[in-house]
């Protein structure tokens, strides 16, 4: 019973890493939801909201401290779409509220792909090709 239970105890600590791999987890929507989350940490500390600075062209992103963030896997965002508006020029800003929330955004990836945000979850989800 003894090795039985130890068996268990080590399956029950490697089913998350074996979901992970078989549910698909994608890099780049667990980087943003993460990068997200420390950001409404931040703005928590700060009782403000924050800005993350993105740019167009490259995959990087700026956090409120000014370290440069890359989503990975990815090589470019080519477009940027902001509280429903078109972003104009290079670069696009979204905005993490103290209060649990941050501002709509889709992402166009240079694949095609759209990562749009659930502002009231804090987390993203790729867009339906059909919406």
């Amino acid at each position: 019973m003894i090795v039985m239970l130890i068996i268990g105890i080590g399956l029950m600590s490697l089913t998350p890493k074996f979901t992970s791999k078989s549910v698909g987890i994608d890099p780049q929507l667990d980087y943003l939801d993460k990068l997200i989350k420390a950001e409404w940490e931040r703005s928590i500390e700060l009782g403000q909201p924050i800005v993350m600075t993105g740019f167009k062209g490259s995959a990087n992103i700026l956090n409120h401290d000014k370290e440069t963030k890359t989503i990975p896997d990815i090589k470019e965002v080519v477009d940027a779409v902001i509280n429903r508006y078109q972003t104009q020029g290079n670069e696009y800003a979204i905005r993490v509220y103290p209060d649990g929330m941050c501002d709509y955004f889709e992402l166009t990836l240079d694949d095609g792909r759209v990562i749009e945000s659930i502002p009231l979850l804090m987390t993203t989800r790729y867009k339906n090709a059909e919406e």
